[in-house]
């Protein structure tokens, strides 16, 4: 989810970005196909569409991947919700929700005909659309923004949630009034308490994962608070010269940046005055260590 402005650095270049899924290594491994509610205007289809050829260069899967973009008058610049599935013969983690796009992709078919992600955008932001030249400063990056909120409906997505009003006391999986803004193409998966599959790779330094606290619970929130939250993967500490992945204390389906490194896509203000139009090594890690098989090549 990105919430309210953006910031990112690395700028490439348009021609580089139209490159992508054109041709050799960068042809398409698996298929996208988008939806979008009527008032979503033609530079953002346009651009999305660019999103989808990228992801689609990266991911090899046989099932498609079906999304449904909402164009919505107020709330975030972006947010991502996943379809879910849980508890299937195919699915190697049990008592988690796995996003339907990557339960499709280990099943090798598509299972159900419902939207695998809903993403919303939010009509009142300036927009950078790759048909303008350059960038402003004011700015929001869609092409970024599109591929940050495809990568939370691939699975870079937790069930946690804490009260931005009156008590904090956090949650996962349970009812809350984020997820209730929105109105979805699917039906949700049920909140009763069950956590994501990304959920389940997140720890604390000494050793400790979210399912080790009270849910809810104030110790849940502090968990989630605590500053050496951080994802534990293996293709994640790989790609990350063999640390774990910190993620954001209190909003930990995003990645904070880094002094002397580039900033990650999974940034929770990614795309303002500034452009990445490739997922980066990180963020593909996380995906690998969840599940996806990744093309060689992508995000080079």
């Amino acid at each position: 989810m990105v919430r309210g402005g953006v910031l990112v650095a690395l700028v490439l270049t348009l021609v580089a970005c139209m490159a992508v899924g054109q041709s050799g290594s960068d042809a398409p491994k698996t298929t996208i196909n988008t939806t979008y509610s009527e008032d979503v205007p033609d530079a953002a289809r346009t651009d999305f569409e660019s999103a989808a050829r990228i992801w689609e260069s990266c991911l090899i899967a046989d099932a498609p991947i079906h999304i449904h973009l909402t164009w919505i008058p107020r709330g975030p610049t972006g947010f991502a919700t996943m379809n879910g599935a849980r508890n299937m013969d195919h699915l190697p983690v049990a008592d988690v929700w796995y996003p339907t796009a990557l339960s499709n992709a280990l099943a090798g078919t598509r299972l159900s005909d419902a939207d695998d992600m809903n993403i919303f955008l939010s009509a009142r932001t300036n927009w950078y659309y790759a048909s303008d030249m350059p960038i402003a400063e004011d700015q929001t990056d869609f092409i970024n923004v599109a591929l940050h909120e495809i990568a939370h409906g691939l699975g870079i997505s937790s069930a946690s949630f804490v009260p931005w009003q009156g008590e904090p006391i956090g949650a996962i999986g349970l009812p809350n009034e984020w997820v209730d803004y929105f109105d979805y193409t699917f039906e949700r998966p049920e909140l009763d308490g069950t956590p994501t599959l990304y959920d389940s790779f997140i720890r604390l330094a000494d050793g400790r994962g979210l399912g080790d606290f009270p849910n809810p619970s104030m110790d849940l929130t502090y968990a989630l608070a605590n500053p050496t939250i951080h994802f534990e993967g293996d293709a994640a500490r790989t790609a990350n010269r063999g640390y774990p992945v910190g993620v954001t204390p209190l909003n930990i389906s995003h990645i904070p940046a880094f002094p002397r490194a580039p900033n990650p896509i999974m940034l929770s203000d990614s795309g303002q005055g500034e452009s990445i139009h490739q997922p980066d090594a990180v963020l593909l890690g996380m995906l690998e260590d969840l599940g996806w098989e990744i093309a060689d090549g992508c995000g080079a």
